[in-house]
């Protein structure tokens, strides 16, 4: 059921075909769960735990501030594309998709997938503060200023067709918005 929703041969799997793909009928689903939001929020908690060692790891960096940031963008890189049953890229889309279509997964999307990579990221960005390698700074939002125009470059380019009808170099970008935020956030 975890890996059915995040395939996207259905745009959103009801609940019905989750609970095929579970091998359960509705009303076990139901009974155990509640309804679809529910349902979706386990799922993302269960995709939440099992990254739960990477969160840790990448949260974590004795690097140079420099070497850190593009050690970070690039393993976002290759984890959001590993040929994988299910991409990291996959689980973000289907969260974000799921959680802006139904208030009800909102919160659950945030809580188990969007902010816990967030949360790593101004972990790290917090050694460097501290390190006096990074300007004092709202670590959160430098966090989602480095960690959103990757995702959507990611979005554009596997998730949503731009591969096919507007093609990113995502490398390069990827290098020019390492570029970007080391000059707005490198300490003098």
């Amino acid at each position: 059921m975890t890996t059915r929703i995040m395939r996207r041969e259905i745009a959103r799997p009801s609940l019905r075909q989750l609970a095929d793909a579970a091998g359960v009928t509705v009303p076990t689903l139901r009974h155990y769960f509640g309804g679809r939001a529910e349902v979706v929020s386990a799922i993302l908690e269960a995709y939440r735990a099992a990254g739960e060692a990477r969160l840790r790891a990448l949260a974590e960096t004795t690097a140079p501030f420099e070497e850190s940031i593009r050690t970070y963008v690039t393993s976002l890189l290759i984890a959001v594309q590993a040929p994988r049953e299910v991409k990291l890229g996959d689980v973000f889309a289907v969260s974000i998709a799921e959680g802006l279509l139904d208030e009800q997964i909102g919160p659950a999307s945030l809580k188990y997938i969007v902010d816990p990579s967030i949360e790593a990221l101004k972990i790290r960005l917090d050694r460097h503060v501290e390190r006096g390698e990074m300007i004092a700074t709202d670590t959160r939002a430098a966090a989602l200023m480095l960690l959103s125009p990757l995702l959507i470059g990611v979005l554009h380019q596997h998730h949503m067709g731009g591969a096919q009808c507007a093609p990113v170099d995502l490398d390069r970008t990827a290098t020019e918005i390492c570029d970007a935020f080391l000059r707005a956030y490198k300490a003098p």
